[in-house]
């Protein structure tokens, strides 16, 4: 058993439900790519057992663990410790063991990130729509990106409010959205998903003129309709949601194993999927 755990290491994904997740399918790729005999699966948890989860972790050989809706957030108490970017964004998307203890890291905001920097853009202003976690993670990268002045439109005043406190965003109202222009708009909302009762809808009802750079978050179907018009509408940079979700995977596999696996194989592997 000590040889067999020596060359195979367990990871997965923890959430509920999880039939949408193509995080199996990407790192057990990765892992076949790099020559890494590891496993990834799906860990779907009810809330009630999420306690319990966590302390086999102890115990079991789980080398590393993704963590997904609905668990960013309420895992954290389970935990020893969580970094600083973490701590700042008050979620985490990543569990790894570091001596002999479970931290949490969030690598949301590092997949947010880098496509940016890969396309060289550079905004002053940026327009996030929603204020969920996946906004969170969006509002540290731009300001790691030195973005100085943030927007953020949302429904519920009060965690505006909130946001305004800890990172310093400029608040607006959800009605209102339509009125600000920045070099960046970033859909961080479900509008545009497919298979829920946004699929069919734009987040933003008013025109992308004013915007040089449009980043939507969702990634399944690629062409959102956000994207739609920002291509058919306005010549605007477009970025799918895929891409920061390859990278958030990929600095969760660097922290597990050490490795890279290949990007562009990456993106058309999961292209084939959606």
């Amino acid at each position: 058993m000590q040889e067999i755990e020596k060359i195979t290491k367990l990871f997965g994904v923890v959430g509920y439900p999880l039939g949408h997740s193509l995080s199996p399918l990407l790192h057990n790729w990765g892992f076949y790519k790099c020559d890494l005999q590891h496993t990834y699966f799906k860990w779907q948890i009810p809330h009630s057992d999420l306690g319990a989860f966590i302390v086999s972790m102890y115990t079991l050989p789980i080398h590393g663990a993704s963590v997904t809706i609905p668990y960013k957030r309420t895992v954290i108490p389970y935990l020893d410790d969580i970094t600083q970017e973490a701590r700042d964004i008050g979620a985490v998307n990543t569990l790894y063991w570091e001596n002999n203890e479970l931290y949490g890291e969030n690598t949301d905001w590092q997949g947010f990130l880098q496509p940016l920097i890969n396309m060289g853009i550079e905004a002053q202003s940026a327009l996030i729509l929603g204020a969920g976690g996946a906004a969170l993670s969006s509002i540290v990268g731009l300001q790691k990106l030195g973005v100085s002045e943030i927007f953020v439109a949302a429904r519920k005043r009060h965690i505006l409010h909130d946001l305004e406190a800890r990172f310093g965003i400029k608040p607006v109202d959800w009605e209102n959205k339509e009125l600000y222009e920045a070099d960046l708009l970033v859909n961080t909302t479900p509008f545009g998903m497919a298979g829920g009762e946004y699929q069919s809808l734009s987040p933003f009802d008013g025109s992308l003129k004013g915007f040089n750079h449009v980043y939507d978050l969702v990634y399944n179907p690629l062409q959102t309709k956000l994207i739609q018009q920002a291509t058919t509408e306005h010549d605007c940079t477009v970025i799918s949601g895929l891409h920061m979700f390859i990278y958030q995977a990929l600095r969760q596999f660097q922290t597990w194993t050490g490795c890279v696996f290949p990007i562009e194989e990456a993106e058309a592997k999961l292209k084939q999927c959606l």
